[in-house]
């Protein structure tokens, strides 16, 4: 049986409060949830899927890795 490699979104979350302690603060969480909006409607955009299935990932709060690393690019833009 073939295991889905996952990783949390929030792990980006981490990483850019590594960047940017600024990103520690709760009031990022907001901002955060935008860049993770903006990263949904570029991949809308290109084709990759639909609003529904960014909507079900950001609820269950995990990615495939592939989608992942793309996220992470983006938001270390």
């Amino acid at each position: 049986m073939k295991e889905d490699r996952k990783i949390l979104i929030t792990s980006v979350l981490n990483h850019l409060k590594e960047k940017d302690p600024v990103w520690g603060h709760a009031n990022m969480l907001p901002k955060f949830k935008d860049l993770y909006a903006g990263w949904a409607a570029t991949c809308m955009r290109h084709h990759r899927h639909n609003k529904v299935y960014f909507s079900r990932k950001w609820h269950d709060g995990w990615l495939p890795w592939e989608e992942y690393l793309d996220f992470f690019k983006y938001a270390m833009q």
